[in-house]
C-alpha cells in the first residue's frame, strides 16, 4: 500500500494492538491489516494464543522487517469447558461449543490488560483494533483508556443490514421461516427470510449478536475490509446511521507484499504445484473454479450433483472438495468413474486449494463461490464474474450485493441457509441442472454475459487503484492513523 504524504512522517507513530478472531476467514484480513499499519511506521502488537502463534508467524514471514510483534496469551480451554487445543473456531468439534469458545475468548480480557499495563518500557498502547466477534475488547480498551476500532470482516452492505435486522427485530411475530421480511431503513428495498438469515436471532446467537452490536455502538469507529467505490451508497448510509466513521481499507490482501502465485509455489505444497501445472495447460479465460471456503462440508448427494453438473458444462474446472464424509465421497468417486470420464478437463483438489492464485491465473474465467466475503473480494479484485452459492452466515446478503447491486454474478438458486457445523447427510441445495445452467449463463450468456464480465473487470481495476495506486483505501488508512494519533490518551 502506498505510504503517501500523511501525518505519519511528522508525528510519532502510534502503537496499535490488534486482536483477531481465531478463525480462518477472520485472521487473514487482520494479518493484512497489521502489514498495512506497520508499513506506515506504526508499531503493531498482534494478540494470539500459543497454538495459533506459529500460523501467524508463517503468514507474516514476508513482513519480518516491519514493526510487528506477537503477544501469545494462554487460551483457557479447560476453564471454558473446551477440549484442549480448541484455540480457534475451526478446531471446535461441534456447533454447541461455540458459546464456550466465545466465553474463553472473553477470559483473555484480564491477562491482556495486565500485560499491556505492566509493559512500562514500551510505547503506550494508543488503540485497540479488534474483530467485532470480540465484544470483550471494548471494556478492555476502556480499562486502558484507549479507543477501540471494531474490525468487521463483512462488507458495509451486509454489516449494515444485520445491524438493522437486529435493532428492528424484524422476525418478531413472524411464524413462517420462509416469509420474506423487508429490512427497514436500508438504502434499497431488501427482503430476507429467517431461513436465509444469519443464525443470530434466537438463544445464544441473539445474546452474542446483541453484545457485538452494543460494543460496536460504543466503538470509536468501524473498519471494513471493503473499498468505497464498491459500495458507496451503503458505506455512506451506514456512517449516517451509526454516527461514526466507517473506515474502508480493503481489499486488504492486495496490500500484501507477498502476492500468491501458482508458478512460484514450493514443491512441498503439492496442491499448489498441481494446480499451477494444470492451469498452465488451459486456454485463457476458460476455467471454472468451484470452492466453498474453509468451513463448508457438503453432503455426498450434493457433491454428486456438483460433479455431474460440472461434467455437463463441458468446461475445464478446478473443484476444491471438502466433503462431510470423506470415506463415502472417495467410495463414490471410485465407483462412479467421474474423474476418469472428465480426464484432463477437470482437476479435483481434496481439501485446501490455492484460491487466490487460481483466481489470479489468466486461465480462470468464473468462480462458483459460497459468497464468504473474503472470497467475494478476491474474485472482485481479479475482475471475474461469479456463480453465487451461499451457505450460511451473511452469505445470502453478499449474494444480493453481487447479483442484484453490482450485477457481476448469477445465483445458482439456493433457497435456505445451511447450519454451520451441522452436517445433513442427504441435503441437496442445488441440482446438477442448476450448476450447469448457472455456469452457462455466466460463460455463454451472450450480450448480458459480456456486460457482466465488463462490469466485473471494471470493479477489479477500481479495487487495485483503491489499494495499490494511492486510492480511497490508501487515504482511509492515512486518515485512520491520523485519527488515532490525535486522540488523547486517557490512561
Amino acid at each position: 500500500m502506498s505510504t503517501g504524504d500523511g501525518v505519519a512522517s511528522t508525528r510519532p507513530a502510534p502503537h496499535f494492538v490488534l486482536v483477531p478472531m481465531m478463525a480462518a476467514g477472520h485472521t487473514g484480513p487482520m494479518l493484512d491489516m497489521a502489514r498495512v499499519l506497520a508499513s506506515r511506521g506504526a508499531l503493531v502488537t498482534l494478540v494470539t494464543t500459543p497454538l495459533n502463534l506459529p500460523r501467524l508467524t508463517r503468514a507474516l514471514a514476508d513482513a519480518t522487517t516491519l514493526p510487528i510483534r506477537y503477544l501469545p496469551l494462554r487460551f483457557p480451554c479447560a476453564e471454558a469447558g473446551l477440549p484442549e487445543g480448541c484455540e480457534s473456531a475451526d478446531a471446535i468439534p461441534n456447533h454447541a461449543l461455540l458459546k464456550n469458545f466465545h466465553s474463553a475468548c472473553a477470559m483473555l480480557r484480564a491477562p491482556l490488560v495486565d500485560h499491556l499495563t505492566k509493559k512500562a518500557d514500551d510505547p503506550p498502547v494508543r488503540c485497540i483494533v479488534s474483530d467485532t466477534c470480540h465484544p470483550w475488547t471494548g471494556p478492555a480498551a476502556r480499562d486502558l483508556g484507549v479507543p477501540r476500532l471494531a474490525f468487521d470482516c463483512f462488507c458495509a452492505f451486509s454489516s449494515f443490514c444485520m445491524r438493522l435486522m437486529s435493532s428492528h427485530a424484524i422476525f418478531d411475530g413472524v411464524d413462517d421461516d420462509h416469509q420474506p421480511v423487508r429490512v427497514p431503513g436500508f438504502p434499497i428495498h431488501f427482503e430476507l427470510s429467517r431461513a436465509r438469515s444469519p443464525g443470530n436471532f434466537t438463544g445464544f446467537g441473539k445474546e452474542f449478536a446483541d453484545a457485538v452490536m452494543a460494543e460496536n455502538a460504543r466503538a470509536d469507529g468501524l473498519v471494513l475490509n471493503s473499498f468505497l467505490e464498491l459500495e458507496p451508497l451503503f458505506v455512506g448510509a451506514y456512517e449516517a446511521a451509526i454516527g461514526k466513521k466507517v473506515w474502508t481499507v480493503g481489499p486488504l490482501f492486495l496490500a500484501s507484499s507477498s502476492k500468491p502465485s501458482t508458478t512460484t509455489a514450493s514443491t512441498e505444497d503439492t496442491n499448489a504445484v498441481l494446480c499451477a501445472r494444470w492451469l498452465e495447460s488451459k486456454e485463457p479465460r476458460s476455467v471454472v473454479l468451484v470452492s466453498f471456503g474453509s468451513l463448508v462440508r457438503s453432503s455426498l448427494p450434493q457433491l454428486v450433483e456438483i460433479a455431474h453438473g460440472l461434467e455437463a458444462t463441458n468446461r475445464p474446472f478446478v473443484w476444491a472438495v471438502k466433503p462431510g464424509n470423506h470415506a463415502a465421497f472417495e467410495r463414490w468417486m471410485a465407483e462412479d468413474g467421474f474423474e476418469a470420464r472428465v480426464g484432463e478437463r477437470g482437476l479435483v483438489v481434496r481439501g485446501w486449494a490455492p484460491q487466490t492464485a487460481i483466481l489470479s491465473h489468466p486461465a480462470t474465467s468464473v468462480f462458483v463461490t459460497h459468497c464468504g466475503w473474503n472470497s467475494v473480494l478476491e474474485c472482485v479484485a481479479e475482475g471475474l464474474p461469479m456463480v453465487t452459492w451461499p451457505h450460511f452466515a451473511e452469505q445470502f446478503m453478499n449474494e444480493k450485493l453481487v447479483v442484484d447491486v453490482l450485477r457481476v454474478g448469477v445465483a445458482v438458486g439456493v433457497k435456505d441457509a445451511a447450519r454451520w457445523g451441522v452436517e445433513t447427510e442427504d441435503a441437496v441445495a442445488a441440482t446438477r441442472q442448476d450448476v450447469e445452467s448457472a455456469v452457462a449463463d455466466v460463460m455463454d450468456g451472450g450480450e448480458e454475459a459480456r456486460a457482466r464480465r465488463d462490469r466485473a473487470a471494471e470493479l477489479g481495476r477500481k479495487a487495485r487503484v483503491a489499494v495499490v495506486d494511492g486510492g480511497s483505501s490508501c487515504r482511509s488508512v492515512e486518515l485512520l492513523v491520523q485519527h488515532v494519533q490525535q486522540k488523547k490518551f486517557t490512561a
